[in-house]
């Protein structure tokens, strides 16, 4: 289950305003874009392979200490934001989708796509982010979101106008069954959604849904467990390779066991067909041991050859790395401790790959004999070795961001007592560059032609240098 939000949902509502912006920039908005760029950050994790990395270079080590604040949207978020055509998209903790100009900071559009009240788990609104995608039988730019109210919409990302709207998993309404955790993978003309209950009261029959990408036609349903049986969350985001093949990670077992394809890192067809999957050795199960974070696909030079990876992060504190081919396991590295509910950090985020090192966050460790709340590290994709790890002074639960430029932004989400915020580092070395918003960071940041992009309890955040 994800007790870690908990925290954050009562803290976001007893902050929650229903608008509000600040504009600081004064700069004109950039010409409309046609499509989506090279530039822009238009997905989760950045695009089906999960590498959270843009080519943009324009932010770099030397000009990210002088990051300053261009404007803020005061709204407080769970969701990550994406940016493209000019514009940020993003999920408000209360229910609201919007478009932002991605240069002014004002609002262009926002529409109203649920909100789950409290029955058996904390109320909430986004936490399933949305993805800019071209659709490929009209040629425009579309907005496919995740919406708290168990459909998956596609938004003309002009002006917000429904496209099509279909059912992913219709939450009840007197119990917190069903709720979008995963947020939507655009890829090879099919649209991919995970299917997870809310807090684990009650579970639900997890699994993985498949739809049209046109239409929104549900095409196919992969579950993790029997019928008649419930458990197997996909609380995550699936990731798509070049051949169209699906990459989900699962969580809990029926009952809280480990059974059928549950806490563990599955490849299926593009029509959702089992080929291989790899579950965590029961001697590595431990207690809240889902995998809560996203694969990333990668690739690692082992004996002289380019091999095509998969790796994901359990709450047990173990990044695993297989081999696509068949899921067999190639490494497995510790980058932190095992969930614990004193610290607010387990091992649920998806590592950033810039094409050379993996780089991902965690919780608590110990660097020198000095433990840490948090940190950071790069690990050498084909070995598991950890090459350079920064210490922070909260957990993280988000995941890294990278750019072109050689840097890095993640934020820190903890119950420390010590203020939660966003870093900037170096991604050579892990030097910490820069500090900017404060407030409890479960976002995503995302770098997008120049610009830096933050959220989190505290609102929506643009920077540059």
């Amino acid at each position: 289950m994800r007790p870690s939000l908990h925290v954050v949902v009562r803290r976001a509502a007893t902050a929650m305003v229903t608008a509000g912006l600040v504009v600081g920039s004064g700069l004109a908005s950039p010409e409309s874009a046609l499509a989506v760029g090279p530039g822009d950050w238009p997905a989760y994790l950045g695009g089906p392979a999960h590498t959270s990395r843009t080519a943009d270079p324009a932010i770099t080590p030397a000009n990210a200490v002088n990051l300053a604040q261009q404007w803020h949207f005061d709204i407080p978020y769970v969701s990550s934001p994406v940016v493209a055509d000019g514009s940020v998209f993003v999920g408000s903790f209360a229910g609201w989708f919007y478009k932002i100009n991605a240069v002014t900071g004002i609002r262009q559009k926002k529409i109203f796509l649920g909100f789950q009240a409290q029955h058996t788990c904390p109320k909430f609104g986004f936490a399933s982010t949305a993805t800019v995608a071209r659709d490929p039988s009209t040629g425009m730019d579309t907005v496919y979101v995740a919406a708290p109210d168990g459909y998956l919409y596609a938004l003309n990302a002009a002006t917000l106008a429904q496209v099509w709207r279909t059912p992913i998993a219709i939450p009840s309404s007197t119990v917190n069954d069903y709720f979008n955790w995963s947020s939507p993978t655009v890829s090879h003309g099919k649209i991919y959604v995970g299917i997870a209950s809310n807090c684990d009261t009650p579970l639900i029959r997890g699994g993985i849904a498949a739809f049209n990408q046109a239409t929104g036609q549900r095409t196919a349903t992969f579950y993790t467990v029997p019928k008649a049986h419930v458990g197997g969350s996909v609380w995550s985001t699936v990731a798509v390779d070049g051949a169209g093949n699906v990459y989900a990670t699962t969580g809990n077992g029926p009952a809280g066991s480990q059974r059928y394809q549950t806490i563990a890192i599955l490849k299926l067809s593009p029509a959702l067909r089992l080929l291989a999957s790899f579950a965590v050795p029961q001697s590595e199960v431990t207690g809240d041991g889902d995998f809560g974070g996203s694969p990333t696909l990668f690739t690692a030079t082992i004996n002289g050859t380019a091999t095509p990876m998969i790796g994901a992060c359990n709450k047990n504190g173990l990044y695993y790395a297989l081999r696509r081919s068949n899921m067999s396991k190639v490494w497995q590295t510790k980058v932190g401790a095992k969930s614990s509910g004193k610290v607010l950090a387990q091992c649920q985020s998806a590592a950033a790959f810039d094409g050379t090192s993996l780089y991902m966050t965690g919780p608590a460790v110990t660097i020198g004999g000095t433990p840490f709340r948090g940190s950071l590290e790069r690990i050498d994709p084909a070995t598991g070795a950890i090459t350079w790890q920064t210490g922070l002074p909260n957990g993280v639960l988000t995941s890294p961001s990278i750019n072109g430029g050689g840097v890095i932004a993640v934020g820190t989400y903890d119950n420390s007592g010590l203020p939660n915020q966003t870093y900037v580092f170096d991604a050579s070395n892990g030097a910490m560059l820069a500090q900017l918003d404060q407030g409890n960071d479960f976002p995503q940041s995302a770098f997008a032609n120049g610009w830096l992009y933050t959220a989190s309890s505290t609102g929506l955040y643009a920077w540059r240098p």
